[in-house]
């Protein structure tokens, strides 16, 4: 499969990364010399140097022959370019990294009058993660499968948990309702536990389990006073795009927001656009200001500023104030986990975020007739993977057999199956059927089919 891609930026960079292991011909168009060199050099892939919306650019790269053209560059307008251009040259399949919200609104219009396959916003795919995690203030992150139905919760074991000490196989008779640990992270290490895992604090486990069932867990985790009070309100530092989603999101679901920006510009227009909100133009890092306005009446303060490390202090001393959610814009990967260290877990990465949906789109594309991949996520620092198939053709190898008779490979489990609308916890006697929804946790494993998941011996 041959893949091009438009844009060594952050999230171009990030493509490189996974599609350099999975496809046999990657290569980026840049026009900044030094940044082709070095993903070229990191990755092991072709690089030209020129503008991605120049059609001899495009010739040299080969565009008409691509099964996958991407263009992820600052500008919507050059990525829309690239992708129309590619698309009349013969390219496959185009995808285009769209952030302007007039464009968003006009979506599905665009991509239809133009001829883009996928067009991505990341600000606001992070709104919208943004706004899972107020859902479930404990949780520091949230997988979403079968439209939102059913999740898989990442959290952290604290030092006041029942579980802390506990081993896997005796957390049954605390944990009386059905779940499943789908993963653990533990000082960097990833790995699947089996019954002899003991519970640790700092922990961070990945759990599903029905939605009804999550305040009986949190209880379990020592934060039942957080599951109870229900999320109404959000402080917002920054009023850029991601804020602009954001505010639409919260809107709906009935919070009180305030915003606070620094430029006057972005803080009129936001202003504007929503009149019910309260909009301030100042500075959200000055502690003054945040005492002013309020920040220890709110219930969650969402730091979206441009700067990663305000957005790491902020919210740690609105943790200090104790508010009970609070969520920052990361996008470096060194503070990533400087971040973790100091505690501030709940964090989004907008260039992860689309990286997520363009690879899930790729994986689908090449997905067998057996299943179709619905969701796609990657978890604990991007080592492990959780997949959403489903299975859409009777021919799939693992139909109709007891899955204690198939060779599941090592580090790969069945998280969960969807079945007629409900959430079934799967033991050794039962089996995959048609049309069933397959949620998979896979680590250090690639898989792109639901066949994947036994081992080649059988």
């Amino acid at each position: 499969m041959k893949v091009v891609i438009v844009g060594g930026g952050k999230v171009g960079e990030l493509l490189c990364a996974d599609f350099s292991n999975i496809f046999k011909e990657v290569t980026i168009i840049d026009t900044n010399e030094l940044r082709v060199e070095k993903l070229v050099e990191t990755y092991d892939i072709n690089g030209i140097l020129g503008n991605g919306a120049n059609y001899e650019v495009l010739t040299r790269a080969d565009s008409a022959e691509a099964d996958m053209f991407i263009s992820v560059t600052a500008s919507d307008e050059i990525n829309m370019i690239c992708c129309i251009a590619a698309k009349q040259m013969g390219a496959k399949y185009t995808i285009a990294r769209i952030r302007n919200p007039e464009y968003s609104k006009t979506k599905e219009f665009l991509r239809e009058s133009l001829g883009i396959d996928l067009m991505v916003n990341p600000e606001y795919e992070a709104a919208k993660q943004i706004s899972h995690m107020l859902k479930y203030p404990t949780a520091i992150k949230v997988e979403s499968f079968f439209g939102g139905k059913f999740n898989i919760l990442e959290v952290i074991i604290n030092s006041n948990s029942i579980l802390n000490g506990v081993s896997l196989i005796d957390s049954k008779k605390i944990i009386d309702f059905p779940s499943l640990v789908c993963l653990v992270e533990r000082q960097g290490e990833v790995f699947v536990p089996r019954g002899n895992y003991v519970f640790n604090v700092g922990d961070k486990v990945h759990i599903t389990a029905a939605n009804k069932n999550l305040k009986k867990f949190y209880k379990l985790l020592g934060n039942q006073d957080n599951m109870e009070k229900k999320i109404t309100s959000s402080l917002v530092i920054g009023g850029g795009k991601i804020a602009y989603y954001l505010v639409e999101f919260l809107q709906i679901a009935n919070f009180y927001v305030k915003v606070i920006e620094i430029d006057k510009n972005k803080a009129i227009a936001l202003s504007e656009t929503f009149p019910d909100i309260d909009v301030i133009w100042a500075d959200g890092s000055d502690r003054d200001t945040l005492i002013e306005e309020g920040i220890q009446t709110f219930d969650s303060c969402i730091s979206l500023t441009g700067f990663d490390e305000e957005n790491i202090i902020i919210n740690l001393y609105a943790d200090k104030l104790g508010i009970k959610k609070t969520v920052a814009k990361v996008n470096r990967a060194s503070l990533k986990q400087i971040a973790e260290d100091i505690g501030q877990y709940s964090y989004i990465t907008p260039k992860e975020i689309v990286g997520n949906i363009i690879t899930k789109y790729t994986k689908s594309l090449q997905c067998s007739k057996h299943s179709d991949i619905e969701n796609f996520y990657r978890i604990a620092n991007n080592q492990a993977e959780v997949i959403e198939f489903k299975i859409t053709n009777n021919s799939a190898k693992i139909l109709g057999i007891k899955l204690k008779d198939l060779a599941i490979n090592p580090n790969m489990l069945i998280a969960f199956i969807i079945r007629n609308n409900k959430q079934i916890f799967p033991n050794g006697d039962d089996e995959i059927k048609l049309d069933d929804n397959v949620v998979v946790v896979s680590y250090k494993h690639k898989i792109e089919h639901i066949d994947d998941i036994i081992s080649r011996g059988q």
